[in-house]
Formats: C-alpha cells, sequence, structure tokens
C-alpha cells in the first residue's frame, strides 16, 4: 500500500497530458473550481477521438509518507482537502520527523479556493 499527499493547483493550460483530472471521477472539484472546466480530445487505441470534461492540474508539493496511523482512521483514498481547517486535522497525522517538511511545501502554500489536496493510497 501506497501513500501519496498532493498539493495541486487547477491551471488552464496544461503543462502535460498527464496533469488532468477528470470532472467524471472527481465531481467533488465542481463546487470550487468549476471556472477551470476544460474539454480535451483523446485518442483511442482504434482510432477514434473522444472527448473529456476535466481540469488541467500542476503539482506544487509532494509528500509520500510520513504519516501516523491516526491518518487512516480519518481520511479515505481519493480524499480532497479544501478548507484550512482539514489541512490542519491532516498536519495532526504527519509523524514527527516529516512534519518539518510538510509545513513548509504544504502548510505554508496551501490557499483556500485557489488549489487542494488529494489523498491517495
Amino acid at each position: 500500500m501506497g501513500l501519496d499527499i498532493y498539493l495541486i493547483k487547477i491551471v488552464p493550460e496544461p503543462k502535460s497530458k498527464y496533469d488532468w483530472l477528470t470532472d467524471k471521477e472527481n465531481p467533488e472539484l465542481r463546487a470550487y473550481f468549476s471556472k477551470f472546466l476544460s474539454t480535451r480530445k483523446i485518442e483511442l487505441e482504434n482510432g477514434e477521438v473522444e472527448f473529456e470534461i476535466g481540469y488541467h492540474t500542476l503539482d506544487i508539493a509532494y509528500q509520500r509518507k510520513g504519516v501516523t496511523s491516526k491518518f487512516f482512521k480519518l481520511f479515505k483514498t481519493d480524499d480532497f482537502i479544501f478548507s484550512f481547517d482539514q489541512l490542519l486535522k491532516l498536519r495532526d497525522c504527519i509523524d514527527k520527523e516529516h512534519l518539518k517538511s510538510f509545513e513548509e511545501n504544504f502548510m505554508q502554500k496551501f490557499k483556500e479556493n485557489e488549489n487542494f489536496i488529494l489523498l491517495c493510497y
């Protein structure tokens, strides 16, 4: 089981075709970032073309370990954090060894309504 914590910003233009979250799989984003909804063209293996609605993203910070067991009781995989209050709860789940880097890379860079955190495990 791997853990990935991302601080993400929605951007109007793609940096990479992989920096993308679909609206269908991430409906929680619509309440905060609907003005950034984009459509992109996808070429399927059989040569057909489809269009997908979603968001171009930019990773601001990333952490792959360093949480306590409390984390897994409070958060589910694919949870989003949109508010500073939620971020404080996440901070309480970071182990001492990783706390300083978490505060520098996540706490200091987090801005409500401008970016969000995605938790995957």
